[in-house]
């Protein structure tokens, strides 16, 4: 990457951390979309149920519209939103968040990346006379833009191993951390996408690194893992609170199973896990686990927990939108949705792929 474009990431970093994706939904006047899920705020989306959220992975900030929209950083939105070309929401983002106007720079991006010339800027978008902030994208992938190089090494140093025999805990935290991204981009990162993450953990992890191990044996580990997560960072918490908010109800505030009024307690307080994490989830679709829901009650095994969870759907309580892989122990949770009325399920929010 040339000086100039170098120069321009730095000034595109600090402006990350002057106006960060909340205060840029102010700066348009969306402040109440600045949430874990809102209306979508794109004026081309009549957005009848909250599809929209904002949220924070590495220090990096990120958004999604869950139906159509697409997603990205602070960036990609202000192009989608003013309707932008790539270079004039740099420059439209950077002057938002307090730089100069920049002095033109002589070298330009290979014709691959060729950007709009800044005279579409003036005229099609009543700027002030300033050249535009012309950058070469690492990629274009979907969600991170060019800043997906940088947020996922930043996630690799933040899990890089500081002390000898922890190499597989902190691997196991880079994954999580991965798994997060990949949800908020809504695609699988690619293989060119993760290897400079696993070479910049295994550069700063070195020195506390088994030496009788090599490369290739933590690189195996690190692929062969990742698809076996399946709690991305700052999800096992939802589940949690979940548990912890149905424990505390008594009978009188579970739900009333339609057709049984004198259903047992457990069965009702599974259905009030389900509402509970309905009211977490986009939409009212949410994944749980069998061995999760066993957690409900102390007299609950996990094959209790799936038997019961087929009468609930049975009776109505809730439905089964995706059955994942066969199996109790198959690892690869069911989804959900929570039937009953709406009055019971209270707000919305954003969190899905719970596991336990």
């Amino acid at each position: 990457m040339s000086a100039s474009n170098d120069h321009l990431r730095e000034k595109i970093d600090e402006a990350k951390r002057l106006l960060p994706m909340p205060k840029v939904l102010e700066k348009f006047g969306l402040g109440a979309h600045a949430k874990k899920e809102a209306r979508c705020p794109f004026p081309d989306h009549e957005d009848k149920h909250p599809s929209f959220s904002i949220w924070q992975v590495g220090g990096a900030w990120f958004w999604k519209c869950h139906s159509k929209c697409g997603s990205g950083d602070e960036i990609s939105f202000i192009q989608k939103y003013k309707g932008l070309s790539r270079s004039a929401a740099i420059g439209l983002y950077l002057e938002m968040a307090g730089f100069p106007p920049a002095v033109p720079m002589s070298r330009k991006c290979p014709k691959s990346h060729k950007y709009p010339e800044s005279l579409e800027l003036r005229e099609s978008h009543k700027f002030p006379k300033s050249p535009v902030y012309p950058v070469c994208p690492v990629s274009n992938g979907q969600g991170l833009d060019g800043e997906k190089e940088k947020v996922l090494k930043a996630l690799a140093a933040r899990n890089a191993c500081t002390e000898r025999n922890t190499a597989r805990k902190r691997r196991f935290k880079l994954l999580r951390d991965l798994r997060a991204v990949e949800k908020g981009i809504g695609r699988e990162l690619e293989i060119a996408e993760l290897m400079p993450v696993f070479d910049e953990w295994h550069r700063l992890s070195q020195p506390f690194l088994d030496p009788a191990k090599t490369r290739e044996a933590y690189l195996a580990a690190f692929l062969a893992e990742l698809r076996k997560v399946r709690i991305p960072t700052g999800e096992g918490d939802t589940l949690k609170k979940a548990l912890e908010c149905v424990s505390k109800l008594v009978p009188s505030q579970l739900p009333v199973i339609p057709g049984m009024q004198d259903a047992p307690e457990n069965w009702r307080r599974l259905a009030a896990l389900h509402r509970e994490l309905s009211c977490s989830s986009a939409h009212y679709i949410y994944f749980l686990s069998y061995r999760a829901a066993a957690k409900v009650s102390n007299d609950l095994t996990q094959q209790k927990a799936h038997t019961m969870t087929g009468a609930l759907v049975t009776l109505g309580v809730i439905e089964i939108v995706s059955k994942g892989k066969a199996g109790l122990k198959s690892g690869e949770a069911a989804e959900f949705r929570y039937l009953l009325p709406q009055s019971e399920n209270g707000a919305e929010e954003n969190d899905e792929g719970i596991e336990i």
